[in-house]
């Protein structure tokens, strides 16, 4: 295969990915990792049952075999499912250049568009940094390998990659009625969508039986407020955080390559009232609303729930570079790409500095639950670790653990020790600490270090 600048320009700019995330994946868990590593482990016959369950609340059967083989694979070393994340990233990657291809766009475009939805300033460093992330991207990978058989035509295909996609967030159950509105803006038969709909019914069905929270049984910050002040607020969040990337770079593309002009719809489809650009515009519509439609109204407001909207933006920015790259000459889609490659080495640094707020807390965590393992090492079954938790800065014990400490010491003492961290974290408030005076050890968490108290 004969090399071309564009295929040269695409690989550059997976290195610089790489780069921005392989070095900083996987230093420690964070958080609800620790629930998903200690409840997805397979010890014993009877623990596949929790994979169809729901033993931290959210119906994601997919996400906990995810963990369930890097158990297998990594035990309780946090590097391995880091680069798990980060595989998961790049086959995101591929999925949606698959797509977008499908779809219409130009291969060189549709690969471009990939790596701009990766290159997204927010969410994807939560998505591969923080290892419970990769909910977000497994989601995002089975909707749009859903979306790419349904456009090559395979819907017996479509719809268990859809399924797929249920089976791993909540999100997922949108991808029927995504799919379906595809479908009327093709022109083609609703009832086509049938076996979208009959796996939509049957993973319902499956969720009620495990006891997944549902919107009235879910803790307050998931619990819907549906109002036009959560509503408009949200909108100007997501919008910033799906949209703000790709139109940048759109933007900086467009007056690199020379500001050509668009063709007009009647230059695109004269014969058509709705051409084949309109119609990849509706589709990236589509999907943006309905993606962002089970979280839009959540008074909690998290950087992860943009990535699965995220790629009905850079659909139509696709779609628009699409048209930049058949107006204007090649030396001039040469330079613009060359410029939009630099300007992406230049903000490696800047990616690198958004990283650290995870890493920083993934390394306080990595280094507490080391302290706490060679604790119980020597200490009497059943003991209290108390961590004094100082909170004069970035990270803290708080940041790193929340309310989950617990499960921490489950994991690194196989249930030996138990550890409470003072002040306790504000999800605990009003939870009655265990008799602090009976800690066997005391570790102190201050300016970012742990140190065992002498």
């Amino acid at each position: 295969m004969r090399f071309s600048p564009s295929r040269g320009a695409a690989f550059v700019a997976l290195l610089l990915i790489i780069l921005i995330y392989g070095c900083d994946a996987g230093h420690g868990f964070v958080k609800d990792d620790f629930g998903w590593v200690v409840t997805s482990r397979l010890q014993q016959p009877s623990d596949l049952q929790n994979l169809l369950g729901a033993p931290t609340g959210f119906f994601r059967p997919l996400v906990s075999l995810s963990f369930a083989i890097d158990y297998a694979l990594f035990g309780a070393a946090p590097r391995g499912y880091g680069l798990t994340n980060l595989a998961l990233l790049l086959a995101c990657i591929g999925m949606l250049a698959a797509l977008f291809r499908a779809i219409g766009l130009r291969t060189g475009v549709a690969v471009a568009a990939a790596l701009v939805w990766a290159l997204n300033f927010h969410g994807i460093n939560m998505a591969v940094l923080w290892i419970s992330g990769r909910t977000a991207l497994i989601v995002t990978f089975w909707s749009v390998a859903a979306a790419w058989a349904w456009t090559r035509g395979h819907r017996v295909w479509a719809a268990l990659f859809a399924m797929a996609a249920m089976w791993s967030k909540e999100e997922g159950f949108m991808v029927a009625a995504i799919l379906t509105a595809w479908t009327i803006i093709d022109r083609r038969p609703v009832r086509e969508t049938w076996l979208l709909w009959a796996v939509t019914a049957t993973t319902l069905a499956v969720r009620a039986w495990s006891g997944a929270f549902t919107p009235g049984t879910a803790p307050p910050i998931y619990q819907y407020q549906v109002s036009v002040t959560t509503l408009a607020n949200n909108i100007i969040q997501y919008a910033d955080r799906s949209a703000t990337t790709a139109a940048g770079t759109l933007l900086v593309f467009w007056i690199a390559a020379g500001l050509p002009r668009g063709r007009t719809p009647e230059q695109v489809a004269p014969d058509l009232k709705v051409g084949p650009t309109y119609e990849r515009w509706l589709k990236g519509f589509v999907w943006i609303v309905l993606g962002f439609a089970p979280t839009i109204f959540l008074p909690i407001r998290s950087s992860l729930y943009a990535l699965l909207p995220s790629v009905g933006i850079v659909l139509i920015a696709g779609d628009l570079a699409n048209r930049i790259v058949d107006r204007a000459p090649l030396r001039a889609i040469a330079r613009a790409t060359t410029i939009v490659l630099l300007l992406l080495v230049a903000l490696v640094p800047v990616y690198r500095l958004r990283n650290q707020r995870y890493v920083s807390e993934a390394k306080l965590s990595a280094a507490i639950a080391a302290e706490v393992s060679k604790i119980a090492a020597t200490a009497p079954a059943g003991g209290l670790i108390l961590i004094k938790d100082v909170r004069d800065g970035r990270p803290t014990a708080e940041q790193a653990f929340g309310p989950v400490a617990g499960r921490m010491a489950e994991l690194v003492t196989d249930g030996k020790l138990q550890v409470w961290i003072d002040p306790a974290p504000v999800e605990l408030a009003g939870v009655a600490p265990p008799p602090l005076s009976s800690a066997v050890a005391t570790l102190v968490v201050e300016h970012g270090i742990v140190r065992v108290a002498r």
